[in-house]
């Protein structure tokens, strides 16, 4: 396995690792380079320094480092942020963590020469915290025996995996407290939206005007009871309220947009089911896409492109930006 990838792969992902987690990522990649799984002689090729910086820190480790060496071949450098002798977490006056800087510009002898008490303190206490620290590891398809149980938390196990059911488990995890909670906020929705969905430029419109229908036995009783027109009387066969709808608008969308959301695409029954889910009160919705004029499409007929009016082309010059509301089955 070539170092240096393992090296770019990690460089974006090291500031999120805890130390627990880099370890067994450090394990992994020196189990796939030595074809070995002995703990003790994979755990001499591990060396532990220092982060000499006095900033603060984003996480608990600085940087994993693969390198080779003539003499002990392909090793691994971790440089934590805690712990050490100098840095910004150090124990000892800052004094010292400057003398260490300074040291680490110029000839490097007191960073080393410390950085030898540093690897030493790690390796010692290191598998003490360990043992202490409660991890859960997850695996991508969620057979895991902690995804079980969150997914039966929500009532969900019993479903998982069925071919009707539209919704990827996967994403929906991350925010399995939030919609555990029996009140959600508009933001909140939006928040689980742009995650599933993909999409930046997500907004939930709310109090939506729309017409309910008077059933028949709250019509009014001229005669036989006491009623005040404007209180508890209405005239008419329906009500406009803005209390039970709200829309989803999608804004900057392409026609491949429109099509993924339309009755011949596959996105609305998924969004569709992840609101149903979302609510535990059954509210009115509609989904709301908003495109810009440079992303219309003319109407142009041919063997190769599939074009429907009035979901991925237009008759006629575009007109500016437009909000169109999607149809749905049934």
């Amino acid at each position: 396995m070539n170092i240096s990838d393992i090296n770019h792969k990690l460089a974006s992902k090291t500031n999120k690792y805890s130390l627990p987690q880099a370890m067994r990522v450090v394990f992994y990649y020196l189990k796939k380079i030595y074809s070995i799984s002995d703990y003790d002689i994979l755990n001499k090729k591990i060396r532990f320094q220092g982060n000499y910086s006095l900033a603060f820190q984003k996480g608990e480790v600085h940087e994993i480092e693969f390198f080779e060496d003539e003499i002990s071949g392909k090793r691994v450098v971790l440089t934590v942020n805690f712990l050490s002798l100098f840095g910004s977490s150090s124990p000892l006056p800052s004094h010292y963590s400057e003398l260490v800087l300074r040291s680490f510009e110029g000839d490097r002898v007191l960073y080393d020469f410390l950085n030898i008490f540093n690897n030493n303190i790690q390796r010692f206490i290191y598998p003490i915290w360990e043992k202490q620290r409660y991890y859960i590891k997850y695996k991508k398809d969620l057979n895991d025996g902690f995804s079980k149980y969150l997914l039966a938390m929500l009532g969900l196990y019993a479903n998982f995996g069925q071919k009707q059911n539209r919704l990827n488990f996967r994403k929906i995890m991350p925010y399995i407290g939030v919609l555990s909670m029996r009140q959600k906020s508009a933001g909140t929705i939006t928040s689980i939206l742009r995650h599933y969905l993909g999409f930046n430029e997500i907004e939930i419109i709310q109090s939506m005007k729309m017409s309910s229908e008077i059933p028949s036995w709250q019509y009014s009783k001229l005669g036989k009871e006491n009623i005040q027109l404007g209180v508890n009387l209405s005239i008419g066969e329906f009500l406009i309220n803005k209390t039970s709808k709200f829309r989803i608008l999608l804004k900057n969308v392409t026609v491949y947009d429109m099509f993924k959301y339309s009755v011949h695409g596959n996105k609305m029954g998924e969004l569709n089911d992840l609101i149903s889910f979302a609510f535990n009160e059954p509210l009115d919705y509609d989904v709301c896409m908003e495109i810009e004029e440079k992303e219309k499409i003319k109407c142009v007929l041919n063997k190769t492109d599939k074009r429907y009016i009035g979901i991925n082309c237009w008759i006629g010059e575009p007109q500016g930006k437009e909000q169109i509301v999607i149809a749905q089955k049934g």
